[in-house]
């Protein structure tokens, strides 16, 4: 079973705007994996759907710090919003997402 079925079927679900999140502790030895997820049902052009995974990214490498419950977790972030937001707003709705991690 590959780490995205794993965290999808086994892993919390979480929910904050404009994430939907799932996360799985980590076994033994084994690397944590953070996945970003774009649907292609939202957003057609593969333009757009890179463009939002670079700026979850970019929010998440400056944010990582801050939260302690995230290592020793596999999280799958899934982009729900059916626009493409800013910066600004993919990083505050990432932070309140982060923060609801147990």
């Amino acid at each position: 079973m590959k780490t995205a079925e794993k965290i999808h079927s086994c892993g919390t679900r979480l929910y904050s705007y404009p994430f939907r999140l799932y996360v799985l502790e980590c076994a033994e030895g084994e690397q944590e994996r953070i996945i970003i997820s774009v649907p292609k049902k939202l957003f057609k052009r593969a333009v757009r759907r890179n463009l939002i995974r670079r700026r979850i990214r970019e929010a998440f490498r400056h944010m990582r710090e801050d939260y302690p419950s995230v290592p020793g977790k596999h999280i799958m972030l899934v982009y729900v919003a059916n626009v493409v937001l800013d910066y600004g707003a993919i990083s505050d709705g990432l932070g309140s997402a982060l923060g609801k991690i147990p």
